[in-house]
C-alpha cells in the first residue's frame, strides 16, 4: 500500500469515525434536552462527513490536500462554543478532537492547532474550579504528549520505509525502480521545457576476471566506494542509480550532448586514476545518450545506453561512446589520436 493510500484511509476512517461518535452524542444532548449541544455536536459530525468526503475527491493527491485544516479549526470553534455553553460537559469533546487532529495533520500542525484550542479553552473554563480545569489540562497534555509520540514514530518508520524502496543497500546509490521513476519524470519535463536530458550507463571493466580473483564477497565494497566517489562527482541536479553487476546509471537533466561527452570523460578518467579498495586499479566503460526531441520512452533511452555500453566493449573498454538515432560519437581511452568519417558518424580517439 502506497502512502497516499494509507493516509487516505486513515484519513477517511478518523472523519467518519468522529462523525459517527458526535452524532451518538447529539441524540443523547436532544435526549436529554441540552438542545444547544445538540446542535454544536450535529455541527461537528456534518463537518466530519464533509472532511471524510473531501477525503475521498482527493484520494490520489492526499499528501498535498489543503483542507484538513479549515475543517478541523471549524471542529474545535465549534466545540469552543459548546464549551462557552456547557463547560463540564462539552470539555471532553477535546479529548477526540486532540487525536483526529493528530491523526490528520500533520505533527506540527496538530500541536499548534490543539494547543490553541486547549488554551482557549482554558480561558472559557475560568469560572470553573481550578483543580478540574488542572486536571483536565493535564489529561489532555498526556493524551497529546503521548498521541505526537506515536505520530512521530510512525512518520519516521514511513519515511525509512520510503527510503528504503528507493535506495540500493549495497551502494547507497538510487536503485531500479528510483531510476525508472524518475528517468520517466524527467522526460516528460524535458518534453514540456524543451531542456536537454542525457543519460549514462557505466559499466565496471571486466568484472568477471575481478570476480574470479577477489570473489563475490569482496565486489560490494568496491561498488560503494565507485558509489561514493560518483556521488562526489556528479553536479547539483544530477543522481546515479545502481543495477546489479558493477552497472550504474548516470542521470543528467539540463546536459546537452557535448556537455555529457565532457562528463563521461571525466568520470571514465576519475574511474581509471583512482585507488580502489579490493581491486586497487580498475577501469570503466560508459555507453551514453541524449533524448531526442519528441522522444518519450523511457526503455528507448535506456536501450541506447545499453546498446552504446555494449559498443564501448567491442572497441576495446576503458572507454565513451555516445549513441544517438544514426549518429555514433566515442571518446576512447587510447594513446593515439585518430579521426575517422562514416556515413554513420564519426569516432574520436583521445589521448589521456
Amino acid at each position: 500500500m502506497t502512502e497516499t493510500a494509507l493516509r487516505t484511509r486513515t484519513h477517511i476512517s478518523s472523519y467518519a469515525v468522529t462523525g459517527l461518535c458526535f452524532l451518538i452524542l447529539a441524540q443523547a444532548n436532544l435526549l436529554y434536552g441540552l438542545y444547544e449541544l445538540f446542535f454544536g455536536a450535529l455541527i461537528v459530525a456534518v463537518i466530519s462527513v464533509t472532511g471524510a468526503a473531501y477525503t475521498f475527491m482527493m484520494r490520489r493527491q492526499q499528501l498535498t490536500a489543503k483542507a484538513h485544516l479549515p475543517l478541523l479549526g471549524l471542529i474545535g470553534l465549534t466545540i469552543l462554543v459548546c464549551i462557552a455553553i456547557e463547560p463540564e460537559l462539552a470539555s471532553i469533546w477535546l479529548f477526540p478532537l486532540v487525536l483526529v487532529n493528530l491523526l490528520i495533520l500533520r505533527i506540527r500542525q496538530a500541536l499548534v492547532l490543539s494547543a490553541i484550542i486547549i488554551a482557549l479553552a482554558m480561558v472559557i473554563m475560568a469560572p470553573v474550579p481550578a483543580y478540574e480545569r488542572l486536571s483536565l489540562l493535564t489529561a489532555l497534555l498526556l493524551l497529546a504528549g503521548a498521541a505526537a509520540w506515536f505520530a512521530f514514530r510512525y512518520h519516521y518508520s514511513a519515511r525509512y520505509v520510503d527510503t528504503l524502496t528507493i535506495i540500493d543497500s549495497e551502494t547507497g546509490a538510487y536503485n531500479r525502480r528510483c531510476l525508472d521513476e524518475t528517468l520517466a519524470k524527467e522526460i516528460s519535463r524535458s518534453e514540456a521545457t524543451g531542456h536537454c536530458l542525457s543519460l549514462a550507463l557505466l559499466s565496471v571493466d571486466h568484472l568477471d576476471e575481478l570476480r574470479n580473483v577477489h570473489g563475490d564477497s569482496q565486489l560490494p565494497e568496491l561498488f560503494r566506494a565507485i558509489s561514493t566517489q560518483l556521488g562526489a562527482a556528479m553536479r547539483a541536479g544530477d543522481s546515479h542509480y545502481y543495477l546489479g553487476n558493477g552497472h550504474f546509471y548516470l542521470l543528467l537533466p539540463f546536459t546537452h550532448e557535448e556537455g555529457l561527452r565532457v562528463i563521461a570523460e571525466r568520470i571514465r578518467r576519475l574511474v581509471g586514476e583512482s585507488r580502489w579498495p579490493v581491486a586497487e586499479s580498475i577501469t570503466a566503460s560508459l555507453g551514453c545518450t541524449t533524448r531526442t526531441e519528441g522522444e518519450t520512452s523511457v526503455k528507448h533511452m535506456k536501450q541506447r545506453c545499453t546498446e552504446a555500453l555494449e559498443e564501448a566493449h567491442r572497441r576495446g573498454y576503458d572507454q565513451v561512446w555516445h549513441l544517438n538515432t544514426g549518429t555514433h560519437h566515442s571518446i576512447s581511452s587510447t594513446s593515439r589520436v585518430s579521426t575517422s568519417s562514416r556515413s554513420s558518424g564519426s569516432s574520436i580517439s583521445s589521448s589521456d
